[in-house]
C-alpha cells in the first residue's frame, strides 16, 4: 500500500533550487522490483484478440499471421481497437508515439510495404526494423542490423578497455577483468540465443576479449 498511496516527490537542481512538494496519484515507482508484478496483476484480464499476445514486464506486442495485406491490416486494426477500449476502461492511455507496426516476410518485392494500422483515428508509425526488448528485428529476421549495432557497441567499449590497459601504467588485472565482463561481454552476449544462428554472426569477433589483446579468466577456463 505504501507503493500505491501517499507518494510524493520534490525536484532538486544542481544549483540548489527545489520545487514544491508534488503528490503522485497514479503509477508505481520506476525501477522497483515490485512494479512489474503489480503491472501483471493489473493487466491479468487482458481481452482476447485474434492476434497472439506477447509481453515482458510492461512491453506488450501482438502478432497476426495472414495470407493477404488487407487481412493483416483488418485484423490488427480490430485488435488495437479492443486494446484501446480496454485501456480506457482501466483509465490508462496508450502511448501511440512508442507503438509501431512492422512486417516480417521473405517477399522482396514487398520489402517496403507499410501497414496501415490506426488507434483512435491516429495511424501508427511503421518501422522496417523496430527494436523490441533491446533486439533489432528486421523484416527477414536475419538480425543483420542487430549485429551491426552490437559490433559498433562492443568495438567502442573495447577501445575504452584498451585505454585502461597500459603496459607501464593502467588498471589492475582484476579491474580489467571486471570491466571487460561488465562492459564488453554484457553487450556482446545479450540475447545471443536469439541471433546466434544468424548468417551475419561473422560481423562479431569470435571472442569479445580477443579485441582487447588480453586474457580474461572465468570459471570455465579463459577467454583468449
Amino acid at each position: 500500500m505504501e507503493m500505491l498511496s501517499n507518494r510524493s516527490f520534490i525536484l532538486r537542481t544542481s544549483d540548489g533550487q527545489r520545487s514544491r512538494l508534488r503528490r503522485l496519484r497514479n503509477g508505481v515507482p520506476q525501477g522497483s522490483v515490485l512494479s512489474p508484478l503489480l503491472f501483471n496483476i493489473y493487466f491479468h484480464d487482458l481481452p482476447e484478440t485474434t492476434s497472439r499476445q506477447y509481453g515482458y514486464a510492461d512491453d506488450l506486442a501482438i502478432m497476426l499471421r495472414r495470407t493477404t495485406w488487407s487481412a493483416v491490416e483488418q485484423g490488427l486494426n480490430q485488435d488495437m481497437g479492443i486494446f484501446a477500449a480496454y485501456l480506457r476502461k482501466c483509465r490508462l492511455q496508450l502511448s501511440t508515439g512508442k507503438t509501431v507496426s512492422a512486417t516480417y516476410h521473405l517477399c522482396n518485392r514487398e520489402a517496403k510495404r507499410e501497414l496501415s494500422v490506426s488507434v483512435d483515428n491516429k495511424r501508427l508509425e511503421h518501422q522496417l526494423a523496430p527494436k523490441y526488448l533491446g533486439v533489432r528485428l528486421d523484416r527477414t529476421l536475419s538480425y543483420k542490423q542487430q549485429l551491426e549495432e552490437v559490433r559498433a557497441k562492443v568495438t567502442a567499449r573495447v577501445l575504452l578497455i584498451r585505454r585502461l590497459a597500459g603496459t607501464t601504467w593502467g588498471a589492475s588485472a582484476r579491474t580489467l577483468r571486471i570491466s571487460t565482463q561488465a562492459l564488453v561481454f554484457s553487450a556482446a552476449e545479450y540475447c545471443a540465443p536469439v541471433w546466434s544462428r544468424s548468417p551475419h554472426v561473422k560481423k562479431l569477433p569470435a571472442s569479445p576479449a580477443a579485441l582487447t589483446g588480453s586474457t580474461v579468466s572465468n570459471t570455465n577456463g579463459s577467454w583468449g
